[in-house]
């Protein structure tokens, strides 16, 4: 993904959220559920190519796409158990 739309947990000192591009703000909205309305909206403008960043109350950013789904990760490894008789 060549452009990834960002948008923190937390509003910024004016009490409103951010869009960032790349760690520079592009807008910011009165509410988080704004921010992430216009990242979406974004994303989805600019094609497979882009995605979405969402921050969590942990502080663990996630990733999305452009239609607002996880990316596929490959199944974890199996383990091998094995039976000691």
């Amino acid at each position: 993904m060549s452009r990834i739309y960002e948008v923190p947990f937390l509003p910024d000192d004016r009490q409103r959220w951010p869009l960032m591009l790349s760690g520079r703000v592009l807008e910011s909205y009165p509410t988080r559920f704004d921010a992430l309305r216009a990242a979406v909206n974004r994303a989805a403008a600019d094609g497979g190519g882009a995605g979405i960043g969402v921050e969590g109350a942990d502080g663990v950013w996630r990733p999305f796409g452009s239609d607002i789904k996880r990316p596929v990760r490959p199944p974890p490894t199996p383990r091998h158990l094995s039976a000691i008789g």
